[in-house]
C-alpha cells in the first residue's frame, strides 16, 4: 500500500501534504526510500489519500524493522519469528 501511495501522489495531494506540514522534498525521499514518514506525516499522508492510518503504520513498522534486520542479527531474527506468525 505505501509504495502505491508514494509513486501515485498528484500536485493536489503534495499541496495538500504541504499543507499539513509536510514539505515537497520530504516526499522526493520517500519516493526514494532515503526516509520513510514519521507518524505525523503517516497521519498526514493516510488523511490525504482516504486510507486507514492503521493499515499505513503496520506497513511502515514493517519497512522499519526490515532495514534494521539488515544491520542487527537480533532483529533479523526477531522478524522472521513475526513473519511465521
Amino acid at each position: 500500500m505505501y509504495a502505491e501511495l508514494i509513486e501515485n501522489l498528484t500536485a493536489e495531494d503534495r499541496k495538500a501534504l504541504a499543507e499539513q506540514g509536510v514539505p515537497s522534498s520530504r516526499v522526493s525521499e520517500w519516493k526514494t526510500g532515503f526516509r520513510v514518514p514519521t507518524r505525523p506525516q503517516a497521519l498526514a499522508l493516510a488523511t490525504v489519500k482516504g486510507v486507514d492510518y492503521m493499515e499505513l503504520e503496520k506497513e511502515l513498522v514493517m519497512i522499519e524493522a526490515t532495514e534494521e534486520a539488515k544491520k542487527k542479527p537480533a532483529m533479523a531474527s526477531l522478524l522472521e519469528r513475526i513473519r511465521i506468525l
